[in-house]
């Protein structure tokens, strides 16, 4: 018998005047003895003939090979209780706020709560009316009593060894720039001076520079005539050009095979500004070269597909923003395939900057005959740390530029869970209705979160040395680890599972294998669906149950 049903079916025998909850249950099983603990409403008589009448419910559901002792303890209401209450009610409503109890103090019948949100997530609470849903809160669980919170925008700070220890701490920095180049061959010579050596990734070009040497492959080309603009002449030269204009008509007259000539030239050379964009493997930039008539024939044959090397000055590009590459010296060349781009990963620092992971507290009910079992840790389980975690993302298509917005992970560690680590991440960048449809977060809620680079920090610390899982996530929330993490510099190599894979292999009699199927064909609580921290661990304790199958 499991002990929620049982306890909302004693309420529900007493009209819920007593609010019965369970505080403990104690199995010695050498002694096939049980002890129940039963909390019941604070300031109401608990009558002998009720006491005997949930006993008796209470023996009727159980198993009737153990003995039972069932003990009624006032739910007593106090300062120090509402305190530990306050920090639960924090875990499961407002999981992202940051925040620190100044004071709990029962004052005539009602009990205030001041404390500090971090300025970060101040607007944050702000925006979900937190007193509101505070205070609904308390007032369901505890009627007799009122409740009210006051909270105010503060810094507030971790353990002082810990900023002892950002204060202290250095990161080393590695210079990447003659690593991360690109080796390009057979030169042929075009424009310009012979360029010789590497070229660098275009990627890393973001600053104006003396002179950058980028290799790639012409995306675009676009082609402006540039027309001169005719000279001012002053008032001397004025008088001077009507003066002799009779003898300039002869004199044209006279010569009209050679302007016929000269007509021909000027047609066959207009000087150009080219415009192309070169891509190569780690980006795209723009880039821009005026011809003169020695070397205009030449870059004509330049088209889109061309695979070239460029020499020339980053300048700030004024019209489009970002640099853009003005091309001195050009050069046919060959590009090796399959190039991939050269990372120094950041290491792991030794503490947790922006987000710290959280000791967890489980609300799962499990059998009662569960409870004082000394539970053998599956073999699968056994010394290992595993971190099952799920991302809301913005879409679906992290190759088309979607993004984080929300983390939650579970960290198990030999069989049990341990720690959640959860954060909204800014995706700087609206979320769109279809994303907010299904997760629910939206614009509001991701304002003032940490952005990806900061987030993965700290997860990259939370993932050291343990086997990351997810259900279904090879192909989706894995896609976003790796290629994120690989954008902001950090190396999720850790090895793999796939929750999914278990469950398809060892859960049968099932329509299909949605995470909520298979939580509920395992007895696995599953709330909130689809938002990051329920999911994972609801994951986790899937994981947990079929562990013992998996060999």
């Amino acid at each position: 018998m499991e002990m929620e049903p049982l306890i909302q079916e004693i309420n529900e025998l007493t009209k819920n005047e007593y609010k019965f909850a369970l505080k403990s249950a104690f199995l010695d099983k050498s002694a096939d003895f049980c002890v129940l603990e039963i909390l019941y409403r604070d300031g109401i008589l608990l009558t002998k003939q009720i006491k005997e009448q949930v006993e008796s419910h209470i023996l009727s559901l159980c198993p009737q090979s153990f003995k039972y002792e069932i003990k009624f303890i006032k739910n007593f209401i106090s300062e120090e209780r509402i305190n530990d209450d306050f920090k639960v009610f924090m875990e499961k409503t407002f999981p992202s706020i940051s925040y620190s109890i100044n004071s709990v103090k029962l004052e005539s019948g009602t009990f205030n709560i001041s404390l500090s949100i971090d300025t970060n997530s101040y607007s944050h609470a702000k925006n979900k009316n937190f007193e509101d849903v505070y205070q609904k809160y308390f007032k369901s669980r505890y009627e007799d009593y009122n409740f009210t919170c006051d909270f105010s925008s503060d810094t507030v700070y971790v353990e002082d060894e810990v900023e002892k220890l950002k204060a202290s701490y250095k990161e080393e920095v590695v210079d990447t720039s003659s690593l991360r180049v690109i080796e390009f061959l057979d030169t042929v010579h075009l424009v310009g001076d012979e360029i010789e050596g590497t070229a660098s990734y275009i990627k890393d070009k973001t600053m104006p520079e003396e002179s950058v040497v980028v290799c790639g492959t012409i995306k675009s080309v676009k082609e402006i005539i540039i027309k001169r603009k005719p000279k001012k002449k002053t008032e001397d030269e004025t008088d001077e050009e009507s003066s002799e204009q009779t003898q300039d008509v002869q004199e044209k007259e006279q010569t009209a095979s050679e302007d016929v000539i000269q007509e021909d030239e000027q047609i066959k050379y207009q000087r150009k500004m080219y415009k192309w964009t070169l891509e190569d493997f780690t980006g795209s930039m723009s880039c821009v070269f005026f011809s003169n008539k020695d070397n205009q024939a030449k870059v004509e044959k330049l088209d889109v597909g061309s695979v070239v090397v460029l020499r020339g000055k980053l300048e700030e590009d004024n019209y489009s923003g970002g640099v853009s590459l003005k091309v001195h010296d050009i050069a046919y060349c060959s590009i090796p395939e399959g190039l991939e781009e050269y990372i120094v990963y950041k290491q792991e620092k030794p503490f947790y900057e922006f987000v710290e992971p959280e000791p967890i507290i489980t609300y799962a009910q499990d059998d009662l005959m569960s409870f004082a079992l000394v539970q053998e840790t599956p073999k699968y389980l056994k010394d290992k740390t595993f971190v099952c975690f799920d991302f809301e993302t913005t879409g679906l298509h992290f190759e088309q530029g979607d993004k984080i917005i929300e983390i939650g992970a579970i960290k198990i560690v030999d069989g049990k869970i341990t720690e959640k680590f959860m954060s909204y991440v800014d995706p700087e960048k609206p979320i769109p209705a279809e994303s907010s449809a299904i997760s629910g977060i939206v614009d509001a809620d991701v304002q003032g979160a940490p952005k990806d680079y900061q987030i993965l920090q700290d997860f990259y610390k939370f993932t050291r040395g343990a086997t990351i899982i997810g259900y279904n996530n090879i192909n989706f929330d894995n896609v976003f680890l790796i290629g994120q993490g690989k954008m902001c510099g950090y190396n999720f190599d850790n090895e793999t599972e796939d929750v999914y894979r278990f469950a398809q292999k060892y859960v049968h009699g099932v329509k299909n294998y949605k995470l909520g199927t298979i939580a509920a064909k395992l007895g696995v609580t599953l709330d909130n669906a689809h938002r990051a921290v329920y999911d994972a661990l609801a994951t986790a304790e899937v994981f947990i149950k079929l562990a013992p199958n998996i060999i």
